[in-house]
């Protein structure tokens, strides 16, 4: 059976094709495809010609046995995942048969990219944020609900919110002088903070362009500015409360570590994973681990999860690299 999984974000979406007894037989990289931040007819139009170059491009025959694994942002509740399938199967009727069709959430595939389809709790911090968790067939989440409720905790939006607020309340004189302005302000190529406003309100800024902003709070930090180090703490703090939450609703009466994948493009700052393990402290079952795979592959677990294999034979399969234990 061929299998094309998917790992659609609001940024870009990753794709691959793959059969147990071949591998991995293609990958691509394409538009974004979370429904919420473009449309559901955007995020299927994407999916399809994702699709269809997968079988082009791989010169598969038009009668094969193909399974479509996505995981989606945005497709996180059913009424969602409903209406997805609706524009894919009027909009799809072109495409070789599908055996099945799986839609699960971002979060899942991100954990299973880590653990092969062991259960656990995994936080996705890229521009946005979602903490999600599972065991057996019990499942949770915290957070995920878009950067315009609460800014989206955790999330490289989030964390450029708050440098935009410390640098502006520094301009006010109710906050303290940080390094962040000075950073930012060479990187946007102006001189003051007010120059920044039109910047910033410009009808064609998204939220991509504020969780850019991130990585003006991980260089301040990293420069000992106070500002920025409590910025980093506290959104740390954030992410270790939600990982102890789902804790405490899936594993507290099941004993032993459970893994805690941290996943997405926070965690590429080595800082952040520190603060998250220091948050931690007092929650040694918490076994913090690093996605070292493309979340993509999650997509592929669930499929071969799905039609009878374990996770010892799936690590078999797609390659046991280890779980990046931090």
């Amino acid at each position: 059976m061929y299998i094309v999984g998917v790992d659609g974000g609001g940024t870009k979406t990753n794709a691959t094709l793959y059969h147990p007894d071949v591998g991995m037989v293609w990958s691509a990289l394409g538009a974004a495809t979370n429904p919420h931040s473009t449309s559901f007819n955007h995020s299927v139009q994407t999916v399809i010609q994702m699709i269809e170059k997968a079988i082009s491009e791989s010169k598969l025959p038009a009668t094969l046995d193909m399974y479509i694994s996505l995981g989606i942002a945005g497709l996180g509740r059913e009424p969602e995942r409903k209406k997805w399938l609706a524009h894919f199967h009027h909009a799809a009727s072109h495409l070789p048969a599908m055996k099945e069709i799986i839609i699960e959430n971002d979060g899942k595939i991100a954990l299973y990219s880590a653990t092969y389809g062991k259960d656990g709790i995994v936080s996705v911090c890229g521009t946005g944020a979602l903490t999600f968790g599972i065991n057996e067939q019990e499942q949770a989440r915290v957070g995920g609900w878009g950067h315009l409720i609460g800014s989206d905790p955790g999330s490289g939006y989030h964390l450029g919110s708050q440098a935009l607020e410390a640098i502006f309340d520094a301009e006010d004189g109710i906050g303290k002088e940080t390094r962040m302005t000075e950073l930012l302000l060479e990187g946007e190529g102006v001189r003051t903070a007010q120059d920044l406003v039109p910047i910033i309100y410009q009808k064609e800024q998204d939220k991509q362009r504020i969780a850019a902003y991130a990585r003006y709070v991980f260089q301040a930090a990293e420069q000992r500015d106070e500002v920025a180090q409590h910025t980093m703490n506290k959104t740390a703090q954030t992410i270790a409360k939600q990982g102890l939450h789902l804790y405490q609703l899936l594993f507290a009466n099941t004993g032993g570590e459970v893994p805690f994948v941290l996943a997405g493009g926070i965690f590429k700052n080595k800082a952040m994973v520190h603060a998250v393990n220091n948050a931690l402290n007092e929650a040694p079952q918490l076994r913090v681990t690093l996605v070292e795979r493309e979340p993509v592959i999650g997509s592929i677990v669930i499929a071969l999860q799905k039609y009878g294999y374990s996770v010892s034979s799936i690590k078999k399969l797609l390659g046991d690299q280890g779980m990046g234990e931090t």
